[in-house]
């Protein structure tokens, strides 16, 4: 799943292709981030939002289970 990401989003995913990869809205991942919910790992950088797609990977392969990867 890492290199697939990777190859599609480079070493960061702003907010927007988390939101559109998680298929949840924008506001529902910023939400998450101000109450300070949000597992996925991120940095913020200026006014926006980072996440390295290799951390991203890994979250969501924790998450996924009885899935054959």
């Amino acid at each position: 799943m890492e290199a697939l990401l990777i190859e599609k989003y480079g070493p960061f995913m702003d907010l927007p292709e988390i939101a559109s990869l998680l298929k949840v809205e924008a506001r529902s991942i910023y939400s998450q981030i101000n109450r300070g919910k949000l597992d996925l790992p991120h940095i913020k950088h200026g006014k926006k939002y980072l996440f390295p797609t290799p951390e991203v990977a890994a979250f969501l392969e924790s998450k996924i289970t009885n899935y054959p990867l």
